[in-house]
C-alpha cells in the first residue's frame, strides 16, 4: 500500500475521484453524500475532475474547496471524455485506495463504507455491479445490454454486465493501471485485463439526482469502439475470417456457374452479378474500415497526443502541508 496516508496522518488515506461534465446542480449533493459516508477513521481527499464543463461546475467545486481542504479540483480545457477524466483523477490521487464514481448519485455513496471494509479485508479491487436502474426506459436498458454484449463478443477481456466505473482500487492496482499509455483508455477493461481478483457488491442504481445525462447514444457507440479496440485485436481476425468465408462462397458459386454452363443451362446473370458485386464491396469496405480504425489508433498513439490537458489543478494534499482532514 501507499505509505503516504500512514506517514502523513497516521491513518490510511482514501481518495474519491469524480468526473463531472455540466454537473453544477449535483456537485454539492454528491459532496455531502461522500462526506457523510467517509466518516470512518480513514483520512480522505475528494477530487472533482471538471471535464470541460460549460456551466458553473468548477465554481461549485471551488466553493466547497474554500471550506474543506480535502476537496481538490482538476479542470480540463475542453471535454476530453469520462475515461480520460478518470485517468487524470487516478494520476492525481494520493490515496492508499482510490474510489471512482459518477457525479449524479446513481453510484450511491452510502455504499462506500462497504467498499472500504472489503478493501480492509484484503480485496484489491472492489467492483460494484448494477443489477437494475430505477426509472430508465426500455431503450436505455436495451442499449446497455447491447453495449456489454458487443464488448464481450469482440473483446479478449470480458466485462461483467452492469459493471460501471464505480469501483475501489488498491494503490497497487492504481499504479499498474497508470502504466498503460493508451490514447483512448477504457478503465473497466484495463482493470479486468490486469487480472486482480475482484470482490463484487451488487446494488440498485437510483434515478439521476438532477439534470440530464451527458452520455448520448453517439458517446455510447464511441465508448464501445474504444473498449473493443483498446482491449482486443479480434475485429481484425473477424474481418479476415469473414473475407475467407466470402471467398469460399464465391469459389463455390463460380463452380456452380461453370457446371451449369457445361450442362447447357442458362445462368441468370444480371441479378446475381449485381448481388455478388454489392456483397463483395460491402465486405471490403467493412474490412478496410476496421483496419483503418486500428491504424488511426496507432497514428494517434505515435503522435504522442496527450489524453487530456489540465488548465487548472490543485496541488496534492502533501504539497499543501495538510497533515489531517477532520470529518
Amino acid at each position: 500500500m501507499n505509505s503516504y496516508g500512514t506517514a502523513a496522518t497516521g491513518r490510511l488515506l482514501v481518495s474519491v475521484v469524480i468526473p463531472a461534465y455540466n454537473e453544477e446542480k449535483n456537485v454539492p449533493a454528491v459532496y455531502e453524500a461522500i462526506r457523510s459516508s467517509l466518516a470512518g477513521p480513514e483520512a480522505r481527499e475528494i477530487i472533482f475532475i471538471d471535464d470541460g464543463s460549460t456551466d458553473a461546475t468548477a465554481e461549485r467545486v471551488r466553493g466547497l474547496r474554500a471550506r474543506d481542504a480535502s476537496v481538490r479540483l482538476i479542470r480540463f480545457g475542453r471535454n476530453f471524455g469520462q475515461q480520460s477524466a478518470l485517468l487524470a483523477g487516478l494520476e492525481a490521487a494520493q490515496g492508499d485506495a482510490v474510489i471512482t464514481l459518477d457525479c449524479d448519485l446513481q453510484h450511491p455513496p452510502e455504499l462506500i463504507p462497504r467498499m472500504i471494509q472489503a478493501w480492509r479485508n484484503g480485496a484489491q479491487v472492489v467492483q460494484m455491479i448494477r443489477t437494475e436502474t430505477e426509472g430508465v426506459g426500455f431503450f436505455k436498458r436495451l442499449t446497455s445490454r447491447v453495449f456489454y454484449r458487443f464488448v464481450n463478443i469482440l473483446s479478449e477481456t470480458p466485462v461483467v454486465s452492469g459493471a460501471a466505473d464505480y469501483q475501489l482500487l488498491d494503490r497497487v492496482v492504481v499504479e499498474a493501471v497508470l502504466r498503460f499509455r493508451d490514447r483512448y483508455p477504457f478503465l473497466r477493461g484495463l482493470v479486468g485485463w490486469l487480472g486482480f481478483p475482484p470482490t463484487r457488491i451488487e446494488y440498485v442504481a437510483p434515478q439521476r439526482h438532477r439534470g440530464t445525462s451527458g452520455y448520448t447514444l453517439r458517446k455510447m457507440l464511441r465508448l464501445s469502439l474504444q473498449a473493443v479496440m483498446g482491449l482486443s485485436s479480434k475485429p481484425l481476425r473477424f474481418s479476415f475470417y469473414f473475407g475467407l468465408l466470402t471467398a469460399i462462397f464465391c469459389v463455390l458459386y463460380a463452380a456452380f456457374a461453370l457446371v451449369a454452363l457445361a450442362a447447357g443451362k442458362n445462368v441468370q446473370g444480371w441479378t446475381s452479378v449485381i448481388v455478388m458485386v454489392t456483397f463483395l464491396g460491402a465486405v471490403q469496405l467493412v474490412s478496410i474500415g476496421i483496419v483503418g480504425e486500428y491504424i488511426a489508433r496507432v497514428y494517434e498513439q505515435s503522435r504522442g497526443v496527450p489524453r487530456y490537458v489540465i488548465v487548472e489543478g490543485d496541488e496534492p494534499r502533501a504539497a499543501r502541508g495538510l497533515q489531517q482532514v477532520e470529518n
